[in-house]
């Protein structure tokens, strides 16, 4: 501890301890416990150190595949800990939303006519629209009810063709089995 801020910590750390030593005050459970003086050691040092990777964190937070709701929970967090709290830094959070989210999700915030106007209606409006987007997906797979759709489904009978040639799966149905080896063989025209 001799330089920088560990230096100015136990500068102030040692001329408090004199100072309460001269007032006749029992140290005992203060100055003179390791507990003390770790939870001041963590007060001085950890918040300043969280809040400095936070700030760092947040500028690189991507929304990636997680859902909007999901990156907002991290985001957030983050936000809190860097101490973006309060309304000053409203503009730098929305930026930071409009460069770290989805751009086709921000793309569809900007041009769905009504722009958002502070922080929190961009949260709504991004969650609103991923959550949309998402269940529209869903519906396009067919995944709600573990079936694909009507479209895709395979009647029976059908046939599926692979690379040896045709899967047929009805019954009733004649197959080709030598026909591969009936080509080789020159016996198929």
């Amino acid at each position: 501890m001799k330089e920088g801020e560990a230096a100015a910590f136990r500068t102030d750390w040692l001329e408090n301890r004199v100072d309460a030593q001269q007032l006749g005050l029992d140290i005992t459970n203060t100055y003179g416990s390791w507990p003390y003086f770790a939870d001041k050691m963590e007060e001085r040092f950890k918040d300043s150190f969280e809040k400095e990777t936070a700030k760092n964190e947040i500028l690189t937070l991507r929304q990636g595949n997680e859902t909007a709701q999901a990156f907002f929970e991290r985001f957030e967090e983050k936000k809190r800990w860097a101490g973006y709290t309060n309304r000053i830094n409203e503009e730098f959070l929305v930026s930071l939303l409009r460069r770290n989210m989805n751009k086709p999700l921000v793309d569809r915030v900007i041009y769905g006519g009504h722009i958002p106007r502070d922080y929190q209606e961009w949260k709504r409006e991004l969650i609103r629209i991923d959550y949309i987007w998402r269940e529209r997906e869903k519906e396009k797979k067919g995944s709600d009810t573990g079936k694909k759709p009507y479209s895709e489904q395979k009647k029976e009978g059908e046939k599926k063709k692979d690379g040896t040639g045709y899967t047929y799966t009805g019954s009733g149905e004649r197959m080709e089995v030598d026909k591969a080896k009936f080509c080789t063989e020159g016996r198929c025209y």
